[in-house]
């Protein structure tokens, strides 16, 4: 059989009600004693104020004639069970028709003393043992049958006073907590809807400043980041499915050539089978970076190991790898020493799309200016230049302008460079280049940041 398990506002009203419970318990049961204490005070002191061992002391009073007397009942607080005089040799007398009190070697104390006792009816009696010289002690009893009653009395009423306080206190735990976890509840509704339509639109419905109002917020911020990050995905495989065509389409049809050229038995010209081999590896080529550039932009930038990185050395092995690819270019480095704390393969790959970037605008023969300072990498080429209306566009993923999509490339290389000045906090962006000629574009990042 599975184990059913409360909900919140069941244990919230339970914890309530033992809470409540175990404060009434306390309070009664020091209510009680404290009862208990203050009643037994009041019964001694009507003990000693009924007491005739004061009369007894007085000189020429003799002890004896408390003995064979009558008890003068109206004499007495009502109360009062009896008196007797305890003689020297051990013996008692009393009055008559008085209920005698079970006495013990130490009630023979010479010293005034009150106890618990019990008479020979077995009535339940407070005890007061008052010397009175000679060896002689007067014994006031009083039943003890008022107090046990009045205490029955309070324990009972306590006993029900609790009862209906944990009742109450429980009845009003689980409506406060029900008003309470209403947010929550709604919370949980959205939640579950999120989780059966995996619909991340749905809005969340949590008002107020209270932590339930915060977790409200927090959940719709999150679902709100899911949903852009859901959004980027789709668009990056559709972009990416989109982009892959053309290579694959091209790769496809040189390949059905060299097939039908096999099955046919008609031979292709060497010139263009050596055409048709050097496209498919240029095809394949840009194939494989179009795959890396694409497992480049989908990384999760928190999985990187961020650590200080030297970006003078940096921008030395870029310039160095970009050099080996270009042909014929030139390349005019300004660097300066200056740290940031990131990943260095994600920062040197950044600074290289920049420099082949500048190198694919640029004539052949030309001059690409390389300027690092601190907090800021500028790279200019000497090409076309970028329109100001498209400057903004040119950092989406796969866009490329009308003159630039005869060229080589898959448009994701300024992407990579934006997003990876996003990740460690910087920024890129398009400025005027010094001489007017070509474009320039600033890459910045923060100067040594410890918390990246």
């Amino acid at each position: 059989m599975r184990e059913r398990k409360l909900l919140l506002r069941s244990r919230v009203a339970l914890v309530t009600a033992f809470v409540v419970a175990l404060g009434i318990i306390v309070v009664s049961v020091f209510a009680w004693f404290g009862a208990d204490v203050t009643m037994r005070r009041q019964v001694d002191l009507s003990l000693q104020s009924s007491s005739p061992a004061k009369e007894l002391r007085e000189p020429g009073v003799d002890p004896e004639s408390l003995c064979g007397s009558e008890q003068d009942k109206e004499g007495y607080q009502k109360y009062i069970v009896g008196i007797q005089l305890l003689r020297p040799d051990g013996t008692t007398c009393c009055p008559k028709g008085v209920d005698k009190v079970k006495l013990g070697p130490r009630d023979r104390e010479p010293m005034p003393k009150f106890r618990d006792g019990m008479t020979y009816g077995h009535v339940g009696v407070r005890v007061l043992v008052e010397p009175i010289g000679a060896g002689y002690a007067v014994v006031t009893s009083r039943s003890m049958a008022d107090v046990r009653d009045t205490l029955r009395q309070l324990g009972t009423v306590l006993g029900i006073v609790s009862v209906i306080g944990v009742a109450v206190a429980a009845v009003s735990g689980l409506l406060l907590t029900r008003l309470a976890l209403r947010p929550v509840e709604r919370l949980t509704r959205t939640v579950e809807h999120i989780a059966e339509t995996e619909d991340l639109t749905a809005p969340v419905d949590v008002r107020g400043r209270d932590e339930i109002g915060r977790l409200g917020r927090a959940f719709s911020r999150m679902t709100k980041a899911l949903a852009e990050s859901r959004k980027r995905q789709q668009d990056l495989v559709a972009d990416a499915a989109h982009e892959l065509r053309t290579p694959l389409t091209s790769m496809r049809t040189n390949v059905d050539l060299l097939v039908r050229s096999e099955k046919t038995g008609r031979p292709i010209p060497d010139e263009q089978r050596r055409a048709l081999l050097a496209s498919l590896q240029d095809q394949a080529r840009e194939l494989g970076d179009l795959v890396g550039e694409l497992v480049v932009l989908a990384r999760d930038e928190r999985e990187t190991e961020r650590v200080a990185v030297s970006m003078g050395a940096v921008v030395e092995r870029a310039v160095e790898r970009a050099r080996a690819r270009a042909q014929g270019h030139v390349f005019e480095v300004h660097s300066r020493p200056w740290t940031v704390v990131g990943d260095p393969g994600e920062l040197e790959r950044a600074v290289l799309n920049l420099l082949d970037n500048a190198v694919k605008f640029s004539p052949p023969a030309s001059t690409v200016r390389v300027h690092s300072v601190e907090g800021e990498i500028t790279v200019a080429d000497a090409g076309p230049g970028v329109a100001p209306d498209e400057r903004a566009m040119v950092f989406q993923r796969f866009w490329r302008s009308e003159s630039a999509r005869s060229l080589p490339g898959s448009g994701l290389g300024l992407a990579i460079v934006a997003q990876t000045a996003a990740a460690h906090g910087g920024s890129v962006e398009f400025v005027e280049p010094i001489d007017g000629i070509g474009a320039a574009v600033r890459f910045r990042l923060p100067v040594g940041r410890p918390d990246l």
